[in-house]
């Protein structure tokens, strides 16, 4: 029977005997699921992992959808932009419930994406693009400070397992 590290510091770490609780996440997991926690640090690298596959994901549409006329394309390409807002709110997801924040949070991300949704529907270069887009930052300054300076819980919590232990 091999026995490592990680199986001795879960043990140690559990207040049952033989029950061992360890965090495991692939990276598909930590992008698309809404279940689980990640750690700031982690949360800071795959935030910034999608923000890069965001522009080149965001230049391959540009180049397919440059013909289409603007409304449509507006419509088109926050379509196409979907799945981006979607990975976005799953590492949001996991950060608040790393941090033992719940329902009330987690609405308030899903009122983040309709926002953001919403800021990609509107036309470029108007006067309510800017608007929507100071909004928007205002309503979301307090959900970033969250995510990216406040601790996780040390221990288990109702979502999962400590991301670092």
């Amino acid at each position: 029977m091999d026995i490592d590290n990680l199986d001795i510091a879960a043990a140690i770490g559990s207040g049952e005997s033989g029950e061992t609780e360890t965090w495991n996440m692939s990276l598909y997991d930590q992008l698309t699921s809404l279940e689980g926690r990640i750690n700031r640090l982690r949360y800071l690298l795959l935030h910034i992992l999608s923000l890069i596959g965001a522009f080149v994901y965001g230049v391959i549409i540009g180049i397919v959808t440059f013909w289409l006329p603007e409304p449509i394309w507006t419509i088109v390409s926050t379509l196409l932009f979907l799945p981006i807002f979607y990975i976005s709110y799953a590492l949001v997801v996991k950060r608040l419930q790393d941090t033992g924040r719940g329902e009330g949070w987690i609405t308030y991300a899903q009122i983040g994406v309709v926002l953001g949704i919403i800021y990609a529907l509107t036309p470029l270069g108007s006067e309510i693009e800017l608007y929507l887009g100071c909004f928007s930052s205002l309503v979301l300054l307090p959900l970033t400070i969250t995510c990216l300076f406040f601790s996780g819980d040390p221990h288990p919590n109702a979502y999962g397992p400590d991301p670092l232990g």
